[in-house]
């Protein structure tokens, strides 16, 4: 059996797959798209619905408005009334353009998904349902020093009832069921990140991640022979992270939960 490794407190933990390969070989951790990352509260709150939704009422002050704005010698040709019944003919169209208007001014409001990207990482590497996300218990969690890393801000999750209005205030919240997450988040502007890489059918941000920052990495305890094989040989290779300590996931029937066991690959021992 090997030497159970207990883990610092203050790290936090960015979970990866097999590409954690070559991000780290080029020194990189991803930043995922904000519209893409699957958050529970992707948009802030304004009421979808009633931007789909032109009230008679609405429709009636808007043309008469427009009405208001004609010159004054188009206005004496046409009597206000005349002037809505000609367009009660296009009011399907006008109605719409209404609707993109009144997306365009929530838009504007409350910021779009689409100019921020993010990184989640987790404060608790015992949490089963933490290990969920990413890979699973098939990846590997880097356990990060945020003091190593004064360049990245990390922010800890809001769990509360309501999403804050605005981005990027609103990607730093969560409902309260998911507060046994304990997850903090790093969250940078898409104008900010130069570096980005294309992975699928998505554009991912690149993010450099000094190797001082990474104390220790956890391997997941469904990790397969063949990535495990694979870490293990870069690790052995890579000068950067050769005595960066690699530690296994595994269930301690004694304690009932998860444990960290040092995974023999260097005379160090201790994140």
């Amino acid at each position: 059996m090997g030497k159970v490794v207990h883990l610092p407190s203050e790290l936090v933990y960015l979970p990866l797959g097999e590409e954690a390969i070559p991000l780290l070989k080029r020194g990189f951790i991803p930043l995922l798209p904000a519209a893409a990352s699957g958050l529970p509260w992707l948009l802030p709150p304004p009421a979808q619905a009633a931007l789909q939704r032109i009230s008679a009422a609405d429709y009636y002050a808007h043309m008469h408005a427009e009405y208001g704005r004609l010159p004054d010698n188009l206005r004496s040709l046409i009597s206000q009334e005349d002037f809505l019944r000609q367009a009660e003919g296009k009011r399907a169209d006008i109605e719409a353009a209404l609707v993109a208007q009144r997306k365009a001014r929530a838009e504007e409001d409350s910021g779009k998904p689409e100019d921020w990207l993010l990184q989640r990482f987790f404060s608790d590497p015992y949490c089963p349902l933490a290990w969920h996300h990413g890979a699973g218990f098939g990846g590997i969690w880097l356990g990060i020093d945020p003091e190593q890393w004064p360049d990245a801000i990390f922010h800890p999750v809001s769990y509360q009832i309501q999403r804050a209005p605005r981005l990027p205030d609103s990607l730093y919240c969560d409902p309260p069921n998911h507060s046994p997450l304990a997850e903090q988040r790093l969250i940078c502007a898409v104008t900010t990140v130069d570096k980005s890489v294309q992975v699928g059918n998505q554009r991912q941000g690149l993010l450099r991640l000094p190797p001082k920052a990474l104390r220790v990495l956890l391997l997941g305890a469904l990790i397969s022979r063949r990535f495990e094989q694979n870490l293990l040989q870069f690790w052995r290779q890579d000068f950067r992270y050769q005595r960066i300590p690699l530690a296994q996931m595994q269930f301690s029937n004694r304690e009932l939960g998860w444990e960290y066991q040092l995974r023999p690959l260097t005379s160090a021992e201790k994140p």
